[in-house]
């Protein structure tokens, strides 16, 4: 009975330790979740009509006021740690400022003036790196929610090209059943190309913010981290999803016979006779695979090069069409 107290503490130390890991997941994922905003003023204990603080603003306003707006920037940072680091040198830097600011030296002034420069200079670096990891975490995230989503979809595909002929008495015979495999791992191989595309073309995702150096050539500061992380994973599964279209359009045109500039090694129809497969049958159908496989590669790839091709899908003609 003396032991029950025990058990019921290290069932509690292991509920905390699973809802702190859970959490540092989440934070990890979507990014420490939003403080209650706080002005330097009160982070500081000053009231804002503080003498002293007045004096600084007197001094040094476009500074602080810099300062400031860091500050609240700091408080929607992406990771918790950037976040406290952050706060806490420009608070440390501020204290600094509001005692240099009583002294009347005209040097110690200056070297003041100048740490308070530095110290924003590295809170504005630091939290370029903080939406930069937001950023390229969003984006990964997106990218990777795309790639396991694709052979969810790949499977349901197949079992429903394999369900609604049944539902009007039918089923797919070998021809249908080898183009259906044929457009899935077309399928498939447009998912890989985006996401390859992504990762050769975006080394630093954070260039897709565009941000410029605003007044005086001081930079910008950072937009939500959290809702940058957002925007990128959206960013991330459409293109899966713009690489999974593009390619599922290209087998359509190519195997209807609208686009004849590629030619596929086998066709269905060639590979399904009523006797057993040749060893030049079984490399045929290898190379099928292979070619369809890369074709959606390619086209997830480069989205310029399939819309291109597309484009020439409209003109192109089979050689025994008599338009041609």
């Amino acid at each position: 009975m003396r032991t029950a107290p025990a058990d019921e503490g290290a069932v509690g130390r292991v509920g905390a330790q699973r809802t702190r890991r859970v959490r540092r997941i989440g934070e990890w994922l979507a990014g420490a979740p939003a403080s209650e905003p706080r002005t330097l003023a009160d982070a500081l204990g000053f009231a804002e009509n503080a003498p002293d603080l007045q004096r600084l603003w007197r001094w040094q306003p476009q500074q602080l006021d810099r300062i400031e707006q860091l500050y609240a920037a700091a408080q929607r940072a992406f990771e918790r740690r950037t976040r406290e680091d952050v706060c806490r040198a420009l608070e440390q830097a501020v204290r600094g400022g509001v005692r240099m600011a009583s002294v009347e030296h005209a040097e110690t002034r200056a070297a003041a003036a100048e740490r308070l420069g530095d110290e924003a200079d590295a809170a504005a670096r630091r939290l370029d790196a903080d939406a930069a990891l937001a950023s390229g975490r969003g984006l990964n995230t997106g990218l990777a929610f795309g790639m396991v989503l694709s052979p969810v979809v790949l499977v349901l595909a197949f079992a429903v090209g394999e369900a609604v002929p049944a539902l009007f008495d039918s089923r797919l015979a070998c021809p249908e059943q080898l183009s259906l495999m044929h457009a899935l791992v077309c399928f498939a191989g447009g998912a890989l190309g985006a996401v390859f595309s992504v990762i050769v073309r975006l080394r630093n995702a954070y260039q897709l913010m565009h941000r410029a150096p605003g007044r005086g050539g001081v930079r910008n500061i950072p937009a939500d981290p959290r809702q940058l992380a957002q925007i990128m994973r959206q960013e991330g599964w459409y293109r899966v999803v713009v690489g999974w279209f593009l390619a599922t359009s290209l087998f359509l045109l190519i195997n209807g016979g609208v686009l004849t500039i590629f030619a596929p090694p086998a066709t269905p129809a060639g590979l399904c006779g009523a006797g057993p497969l040749s060893m030049a049958d079984h490399e045929a159908l290898i190379k099928a695979f292979f070619f369809w496989g890369t074709i959606g590669f390619l086209a997830g790839l480069n989205e310029r090069w399939a819309y291109g091709l597309l484009r020439r899908g409209g003109t192109d003609r089979h050689p025994s069409d008599p338009a041609s």
